[in-house]
């Protein structure tokens, strides 16, 4: 299943991979690994921590996986697109997931609209 649409982020991402190292991350964003690993541990860029285990059960060696999606949504981000521009690529990643999901996440981002507007 495709997700990426076959615009700006076509020519920066295997639509055939779906996961991405942190040496894959740096290369597509133009950034060092570290930097890479940075912004996954400050939330910046999605995607899942792994801790291998010595064989004194002691914790090893950390492993980042990024999902094409939150490659995708880091570079949305930190774009300076057009609202347009950027509406069109949000709903080109939208069309791709199942309805249920897309509910999901529009209550979640009007539930942080309601909270953000109290303040």
């Amino acid at each position: 299943m495709m997700l990426i649409p076959q615009t700006h982020f076509h020519s920066l991402i295997d639509e055939d991979k779906e996961w991405y190292s942190v040496q894959d991350v740096a290369a597509i964003i133009g950034r060092t690994d570290q930097y890479v690993r940075d912004c996954f541990d400050n939330g910046h860029l999605l995607g899942h921590r792994l801790v291998g285990r010595s064989r004194n059960g002691a914790s090893g060696r950390r492993s980042y996986q990024v999902h094409r999606d939150g490659l995708v949504l880091y570079l949305l981000e930190t774009a300076n697109y057009e609202p347009e521009d950027f509406m069109e690529r949000v709903a080109s990643i939208l069309s791709k997931r199942h309805p249920d999901e897309i509910q999901a996440i529009a209550e979640q981002a009007i539930s942080t609209g309601r909270r953000r507007r109290r303040f």
